[in-house]
């Protein structure tokens, strides 16, 4: 695969962005003092600011030539758009190669995603990262894991532990959490 393929499909994960927006990536978009990528032009309508990571930093890096070059695309085409059009026999190459059928390029952008959802990061900053305007949108990453609702158990159970710990002179097993009975769930 060439480098321009292999750039377009690693920033669309470390982006989260969606296809369209990467493939029209112009250099007059990106902030590299502080690191941020404005996308003018959204499927929701209002621009987005996207936090540029190491890795996608990495890529902008090698293809600074094209800058210097006074070429507007991050990735350039040979079309009238003048930026780069149709991954789509490339990305079938990568499925080929890879075994794999039924996945798209938008995966990408939801694979980005499942992992923040893994990783515990909030649906609020999940959405915010794909420019999401509808918590709905993002609600679907709630269902990935029960990994960071575990965690965030266990870290509710150790600070009542501790708690426990310190204050020796309660009765933990007698109160009653719930409201009348007898304080044993009763």
């Amino acid at each position: 695969m060439n480098r321009d393929m292999r750039d377009f499909f690693l920033m669309c994960l470390y982006t989260g962005a969606r296809r369209s927006n990467v493939l029209g990536m112009r250099w007059e978009d990106i902030d590299f003092s502080i690191n941020e990528w404005r996308i003018p032009d959204t499927k929701n309508g209002e621009p987005v600011r996207i936090p540029l990571i190491g890795e996608a930093l990495e890529i902008l890096s090698d293809r600074s030539w094209l800058k210097d070059s006074s070429i507007p695309w991050v990735f350039p085409g040979h079309g009238k758009s003048g930026c780069l059009v149709s991954p789509q026999k490339a990305w079938k190459k990568i499925l080929d190669r890879a075994g794999l059928k039924n996945l798209r390029i938008h995966d990408l952008r939801r694979t980005l995603a499942s992992y923040q959802a893994i990783a515990g990061t909030s649906l609020l900053i999940i959405g915010k990262s794909l420019g999401h305007k509808s918590p709905q949108s993002t609600a679907i990453y709630a269902r990935l894991s029960n990994d960071p609702v575990r965690a965030s158990m266990e870290s509710a159970l150790d600070f009542y532990r501790k708690g426990k710990e310190v204050d020796n002179n309660i009765d933990y097993e007698s109160i009653n959490f719930f409201g009348g009975g007898n304080g044993d769930g009763e």
